[in-house]
This record gives C-alpha cells, structure tokens and sequence, in this order.
C-alpha cells in the first residue's frame, strides 16, 4: 500500500475504479460489444457477398463475351461466304454475258456472211444475164452482116468495148 500511496493513489478510490471499469466492462461487453461484433461480423459477411457476387458477374461477363465474340466470328464466315458467293455469280454472270454476246456477234457474222453470198450469186445472175443479152446481140448483128472473118473480128471487137466501156 506504501507504494500506491507513494504514487499518489489511494486505495479506495482506486478499487472503486476498478470495480467501475469492470462493471462498465461487462455492460459495453454484453450490450455494446455483441452490436459491434454483430454489425463488423454482418459488414464482412456483406463484403464477402458483394465480392462473390462481383466474381459472378465478372464470369457472367467473360461469358457474354466469348458468346459475342463467337457470334461475331460467325457473322463474318456468313459475310464471308454472302461475298464469295456473290463474286461468283456475279462471274458467272459475267461469263454468260460474254458468251452470249460471242453468239450473238457469231450469229449476226453468219447471217452478215450470208447476205454477202446472196449478193454475191445475185450479181452473178445479173452479170450472167447480161453476158446473154451481150451474146443474143452479138450473134443478132453478126447475122445481119455478111459473116466473113474481117467483119465478125471487127464486130466482136466493137461489142467488147461496149461491153467495157457502157458498164464500167
């Protein structure tokens, strides 16, 4: 006792706060204590949930985005294949234009071709005809002459230049 005495402290009143702490101890203890551990305890359960319900939504999330990913690889082989598929009708299109117009272009060669021969055999008829004429005529003057050699050169000679020189 010499020594609390010696530290300024009585007994008494010290005891007394003592017994004061302890018994404010107990009471934050059983009422104040309990709250708290209770509300860190529902704090942290909470943390737990939200951190849990974090790493689901990040998983949800990686999901959507391989889903996505997915669906777009998906639209573009679509895209792809609408592409190559139009670039080959397009060229068969294309190739059906050509080739039509080749067999038109030979057709219309053909039928070229054609009237050129039927011109061709009418001009010969036509030069045939007057090759007839010519010769009718001839053999007619050549009767109304005397037919001796001098006057028939002479003749043929006279009918050959107006053969030449009336249908050039």
């Amino acid at each position: 006792m010499d020594a609390l005495a010696a530290l300024g402290l009585k007994f008494k009143p010290l005891i007394v706060q003592i017994v004061g702490f302890l018994i404010l101890f107990w009471i934050l203890k059983k009422y104040l204590f309990g709250r708290i551990t209770g509300m860190i305890k529902e704090r942290g359960d909470e943390i737990k949930r939200a951190y849990e319900q974090n790493e689901k939504t990040r998983e949800d999330v990686r999901q959507l985005k391989a889903q996505y990913e997915k669906q777009l690889q998906e639209i573009q082989e679509k895209a792809d294949s609408v592409i190559q598929e139009a670039t080959k009708k397009a060229t068969q299109a294309g190739q059906e234009i050509l080739e039509k117009t080749r067999r038109e272009a030979e057709q219309l060669r053909e039928k070229r071709l054609a009237e050129l021969e039927q011109e061709k055999k009418k001009a010969i008829a036509e030069i045939r005809a007057e090759v007839v004429k010519l010769s009718i005529l001839l053999t007619s003057r050549m009767i109304e002459k005397t037919l001796d050699r001098p006057t028939a050169e002479k003749l043929a000679d006279e009918i050959i230049g107006e053969i030449g020189g009336g249908h050039s």
